[in-house]
């Protein structure tokens, strides 16, 4: 009951923050500006959960300092990614199409250990792209919504990589990873703002909902380790699968956002081999057990 409960505020928290990015956009804030707040305003409560400040002198004695540039720029170009699919398709299908980061994970891996894939994962990659074309098809028009996959199909593709490059930065407690990489994403975000229109004031109800979003984000990314810690990865990541589903009704409910019968089809076909392929890898223990923030 406690895993469904924190898992599920996870879900609903990360859910409120990624629907807010159409709202956020219609104040004409810049998309670094708002990945700032965004970073900024995690790397601060990760600040207050650790109850510590940021110490090089730590990550220099594990030596993790290459690891935790390398995991700090992925999560940043992750994020970037995601914020530019939401330009060219709803927020709710670039949320289904960022879940197929298990698929891409699994295949990752595989190719790594040179595992054989077998007849089941082969059909859940076929199953996957078959959703996927059918999402394609909308009447915003076809090369728009291509845009938009690639976008968050290169966001799922960057955040395999952070799933599979956590471990090695494994003698830190998921907070301080949270920290460690979130502190050169935000500046990096700052001065790509400043640099790419000069420092001015942007709208006030523009940074408010930043905030809120990145609040939103922060909070999620809390009761994700706190079931996490107390229930272990696998059955909070198979509640995780909630999120893209809030997402859709969300966008339904606040932007009209309505998908096609055929478009739902692929919904289900990606959530369905997602689904599959994540259980099979959680199964085989090549999961990282650390979910931070995707979208």
């Amino acid at each position: 009951m406690f895993v469904i409960r924190f898992a599920l505020l996870s879900s609903f928290f990360y859910a409120l923050n990624v629907s807010m990015i159409p709202l956020i956009y219609t104040f004409e804030i810049s998309i670094f500006l708002f990945l700032f707040i965004r970073f900024g305003t995690t790397f601060c409560t990760s600040l207050i959960v650790t109850k510590s400040l940021f110490s090089y002198k730590k990550i220099k004695h594990h030596q993790l300092t290459s690891w935790l540039i390398v995991l700090s720029f992925l999560f940043g170009i992750q994020s970037w990614l995601y914020v530019e699919a939401v330009k060219y398709m709803s927020v709710g299908l670039a949320s289904v199409i960022l879940f197929t980061y298990p698929l891409l994970t699994y295949l990752i891996i595989s190719l790594r250990k040179r595992r054989q894939l077998d007849l089941i994962t082969i059909l859940m990659f076929i199953v996957a792209t078959l959703g996927i074309a059918a999402i394609s098809q909308s009447s915003e028009g076809f090369y728009t919504m291509v845009i938009g996959i690639i976008l968050a199909l290169l966001s799922a593709l960057s955040y395999s990589l952070i799933l599979i490059l956590t471990p090695r930065v494994g003698s830190l407690k998921n907070w301080e990873i949270v920290k460690y990489t979130t502190l050169i994403p935000a500046l990096t975000f700052l001065y790509l703002f400043i640099d790419e229109i000069g420092f001015y004031y942007p709208s006030g109800e523009g940074i408010i909902l930043s905030l809120v979003s990145g609040t939103f984000f922060a909070t999620g990314m809390m009761f994700y380790h706190i079931s996490v810690r107390r229930y272990g990865p696998v059955r909070t990541a198979n509640i995780g699968y909630t999120e893209p589903l809030l997402v859709l009704i969300f966008g339904f409910i606040a932007y009209a956002d309505a998908i096609t019968m055929t478009q739902s089809l692929g919904v289900i076909l990606v959530a369905i081999a997602s689904i599959t392929i994540e259980r099979r890898q959680l199964t085989q223990g090549n999961s990282s057990g650390v979910k931070s923030s995707s979208e």
